[in-house]
């Protein structure tokens, strides 16, 4: 399991091999987020306009929120990063908890992007490397289940 609920709190469970994938794709994530090109479709996902058919009201918008939104998501993710370096008997702290809920988000929208996935659903890889994204993403989607569950007891 890749979270475990006991007595003192939230431990991570996941292998060291699991651990070595997040590490990565958190990592990828925070880079991203600070050096991305604002053209790409998975910052787009990440950081959503806040009105469409307005063009100076998204750009008042972006002014105010995107450095602040970007910031948030990069602490979350710095976060992730350092709580996969924990032993195992420490539990998480709630902050921690709410980061790796928000991270996993990030992650999914930012791997949906990738696949190409819009509200009808997700379109089936027709390449090694999509089935191989696509597994991550079912994968980030199961270990997110098992925080939200995990975090409801």
């Amino acid at each position: 399991m890749p979270f475990q609920r006991r007595r003192d709190g939230l431990h991570l469970g996941l292998a060291e091999h699991e651990r070595g994938l997040l590490r990565d794709l958190v990592g990828q994530l925070v880079t991203l987020l600070e050096e991305g090109d604002h053209a790409d479709p998975a910052l787009e996902r990440l950081l959503p306009p806040g009105y469409t058919g307005d063009r100076e009201a998204e750009e008042e918008f972006r002014r105010l929120t995107v450095d602040d939104l970007t910031e948030g998501k990069v602490r979350n993710a710095r976060a992730v990063l350092a709580s996969l370096d924990v032993d195992r008997r420490t539990p998480l702290d709630a902050a921690t908890e709410q980061a790796w809920l928000r991270s996993l988000t990030d992650l999914r929208l930012t791997l949906a992007a990738r696949l190409g996935t819009t509200a009808e659903g997700v379109i089936a890889p027709t390449s090694d490397d999509g089935r191989v994204l696509h597994s991550v993403y079912e994968w980030l989607g199961y270990v997110q289940e098992v925080l939200v569950r995990s975090l409801s007891r």
